[in-house]
């Protein structure tokens, strides 16, 4: 069992170094984990509009050290809560990437990236119509997701906003060509997930094995995404996406590799084998990559893609999965 001392909130409670050692000589203590230094933050913490919030806690035992005076005086007093705090949730994740094979981009066009410390990750693809121009999309895509990890970089710990990590790595990127893009991220404070999409990239949100939302696409006509970079579209057409989240949910994020050629059934029968199994998230990701690899090449598999495509009355030109490059992160919601 331990003991921290976390800052939260927006009330008007903070304590003073005075009666820290009131704290201290609390019954049960084990170890004081400070969210910043008392020693030096002390005047800060005063002025501060925010008012930050200090609190002792111990199993289920809450001391709040409340001011009740205008100025820093002593006169504070010890609250009681038998309330239980929840904890915050955490966002653990892994990924797979399986390019298709290209001698001349052995990268393929997808890219991806994962903020363990801001509990971000992100998607994007690039367009493969660039190449009849002699552009490889992939560096377009895999600029984007630097860049998006650096601007994730400068956004406010726990409440990273996705759309302007977007506009900022937006802006940030000169490569010739365009891609989708999904970024999602964790509010621990809210105990949401916030993302922003734009194309044909996406994600579920799975919770006790059975698929409760699956993001839209965003697509002008058939396999013709919207896309960032060098086309008519910018961030500012990204669907934004607010979602509860519990412990134990699970999210897959992939590409149009993992969408176009994995049912929604199939997802839930691997998460399922998967809990069971006790599965890392490096695996649950690797075996629903390798199921998206395995239906791209098979000509007669009921995938996502070919339902589309025979939607548009183009099933003589095409049928089964799409082989394509195939990028899967499974987060674990802790």
């Amino acid at each position: 069992m331990a003991a921290c001392i976390s800052s939260l909130g927006r009330d008007q409670y903070y304590c003073s170094k005075n009666k820290l050692d009131e704290v201290v000589e609390l019954p049960h203590k084990r170890y004081l984990d400070f969210s910043y230094e008392i020693n030096d933050q002390l005047d800060n913490i005063h002025n501060n509009n925010d008012n930050k919030r200090l609190k002792y806690i111990y199993d289920d035992r809450q001391y709040s050290f409340k001011k009740v005076d205008d100025l820093f005086k002593i006169n504070t007093r010890l609250e009681f809560s038998d309330n239980i705090l929840p904890a915050c949730l955490k966002m653990v994740a892994a990924s797979i990437y399986l390019p298709k094979e290209n001698p001349t981009k052995p990268l393929g066009e997808d890219a991806h990236f994962i903020h363990e410390l801001y509990q971000t990750i992100g998607v994007a693809d690039g367009v493969g119509g660039w190449a009849k121009e002699g552009i490889d999309a992939g560096m377009y895509a895999r600029e984007l997701m630097n860049n998006s990890l650096i601007a994730t970089d400068i956004e406010p710990k726990g409440h990273v906003n996705p759309k302007r990590v977007l506009q900022e790595a937006y802006k940030n990127t000169n490569s010739e060509g365009s891609s989708t893009a999904c970024i999602i991220t964790l509010n621990t404070t809210k105990s949401t997930i916030f993302a922003a999409n734009v194309g044909d990239s996406g994600f579920f949100l799975i919770r006790k094995g059975k698929i409760t939302y699956k993001s839209p696409m965003q697509q002008r006509g058939f396999n013709c995404p919207y896309q960032l970079g060098n086309s008519k579209d910018n961030p500012s057409v990204a669907q934004e996406m607010e979602l509860n989240v519990e412990k134990d949910d699970i999210l897959i994020v992939g590409t149009d590799g993992m969408l176009d050629n994995v049912n929604e059934s199939e997802i839930e029968e691997i998460v399922h084998r998967g809990i069971d199994g006790k599965l890392k998230a490096e695996e649950l990701a690797s075996q629903i990559g390798n199921i998206a690899l395995y239906n791209s090449f098979d000509r007669f598999a009921d995938t996502p893609f070919a339902r589309a495509v025979e939607g548009e009355c183009l099933s003589q030109i095409h049928k089964g999965g799409k082989i394509d490059d195939i990028t899967v992160i499974v987060a674990y919601i802790q």
